[in-house]
């Protein structure tokens, strides 16, 4: 009877791992629609070229729902918090921050006014609380690993960026 216990104990905690793991997989992947990473106006004028948004993805503003807005603002805010895990990354730029205020509008999306309340900050060129926009989406995800603890100082910025490219 132990063995049985053990065995079955055993094959739970594989288990429960390898969800983990595919579920961290998939979380990091939904983004992965478009080109990670960083982004110059080239990259951009090609993505409006091939029908793409600025995320480098298929996705045209009036489609955008709550989890697009969730996926964009939540990876560009990494550029800017300290956080254990990240697992994807958008380069913050001011097409991209324009592109979703542009279609709050258009969309019926549950927390409109939750994304647009950290977009204009970020569109006016204010990240002092992107810690607090990156939980705020981070919890609406149901995120259980990687909450921001705090803002990354220019030179910590500037090396993920770099990192990131």
């Amino acid at each position: 009877m132990k063995r049985l216990i053990v065995w079955f104990s055993f094959c739970l905690c594989i288990g429960a791992v390898t969800g983990a793991y595919l579920y961290v997989q998939t979380q990091g992947a939904s983004t992965a629609q478009g080109v990670t990473g960083t982004v110059n106006a080239e990259e951009l004028r090609a993505y409006e070229r091939d029908g793409k948004n600025p995320f480098g993805g298929e996705i045209s503003g009036p489609e955008l729902t709550d989890k697009e807005y969730q996926e964009y603002i939540h990876a560009m805010s990494h550029q800017k918090v300290k956080a254990d895990e990240k697992w994807t990354f958008f380069e913050i730029h001011p097409l991209r921050i324009s592109w979703l205020l542009e279609h709050l509008e258009t969309n019926d999306l549950t927390n409109k006014h939750v994304y647009k309340q950290i977009l204009m900050k970020w569109a006016d060129g204010d990240y002092s609380n992107a810690v607090a926009d990156h939980n705020t989406i981070w919890e609406m995800q149901r995120g259980t690993i990687g909450k921001a603890r705090r803002l990354l100082s220019p030179e910590e910025e500037a090396e993920y960026i770099k990192e990131n490219n």
